[in-house]
């Protein structure tokens, strides 16, 4: 079976099913290992993502968890890695990425859909360059040297190659509340271009983008932004992925995922449609070029 994501995304679906089925029927890891005739961290390195378990391991464990009509499943997944795939994920080689952050680039770029609350910046994803580059100088500080900042900035560019890929596709659901259009982050200019930017790729059949107007009053959205990204996998739930100064961490939990899936919905109906959208953000652009 063709790889339809990154390898990445493969082992933390394989990860995060291995650990869910194993505790849905009441096994411990030892219990696991014992099973398999190996030493418990083997099992922990199997749910942790960093080790992918062979094909035979999956012939056991999965009739021992009660799931043996998943074998299939898992093992052309597993045997999808080591196969030439149509994504290649991006060099992080040698680059100072906060915390959690090398894994969010891996999991975004295997992704079939991101749905996007952005609170305060428009999403990396969505940014024109000098945009980007004003926001990485404003997070990272102005003592950021010119080379890592260039490196940063390169990635967040070379990210959005993904919205051009047609198999698979990538759907991008940005909803931006209205007081982020309204910053003039890297001056009213830059803004001005970052604007037009989002006009542009909102004009796209795959990128949609909703704002949410200051008259929708308090909201669900109170707490953060955040990003929620689904993939290619049948029964992956996909993941969650929040970040804060001390960097960035992702939730597959299946009740987190379904209460961000419900503020997401309730954002999603007090947000305006696209096209009134797409007509506040010109206005906005309007107002920043007078």
């Amino acid at each position: 079976m063709p790889l339809s994501t990154t390898p990445t995304v493969v082992r933390r679906y394989v990860a995060f099913e291995l650990r869910r089925l194993r505790e849905a029927a009441g096994r411990s890891q030892a219990d696991a290992a014992k099973r398999l005739d190996t030493a418990s961290t083997r099992i922990t390195h199997f749910e942790s993502g960093r080790n992918l378990p062979k094909l035979p391991d999956v012939e056991i464990l999965l009739p021992y968890y009660g799931a043996p009509e998943l074998v299939s499943h898992l093992q052309d997944l597993i045997s999808s890695v080591r196969t030439a795939g149509p994504i290649v994920e991006l060099d992080l080689a040698d680059m100072k990425l906060p915390t959690g952050f090398d894994m969010y680039v891996s999991l975004e770029q295997g992704a079939s859909r991101v749905i996007t609350y952005d609170a305060l910046v428009v999403m990396g994803i969505l940014q024109c360059r000098r945009y980007a580059a004003a926001t990485v100088r404003g997070h990272l500080g102005d003592d950021l040297p010119g080379d890592q900042l260039d490196a940063v900035v390169d990635l967040r560019m070379r990210r959005q190659a993904a919205l051009d890929r047609a198999d698979p596709r990538l759907e991008v659901v940005s909803i931006v509340d209205e007081g982020v259009l309204r910053k003039e982050i890297g001056g009213r200019d830059v803004a001005t271009e970052q604007l037009a930017y989002l006009l542009a790729l909102g004009d796209r059949d795959n990128v949609t983008i909703r704002v949410l107007p200051y008259s929708a009053g308090a909201h669900q959205g109170f707490h953060g932004g955040f990003i929620r990204l689904e993939f290619p996998i049948p029964r992956d739930p996909g993941v969650v992925y929040l970040e804060d100064l001390s960097g960035g961490r992702y939730y597959d939990d299946t009740d987190v995922i379904d209460r961000y899936v419900e503020v997401g919905d309730r954002l999603m109906e007090l947000a305006l449609p696209p096209r009134e959208s797409l007509s506040l953000i010109d206005a906005v652009r309007r107002e920043l070029a007078a």
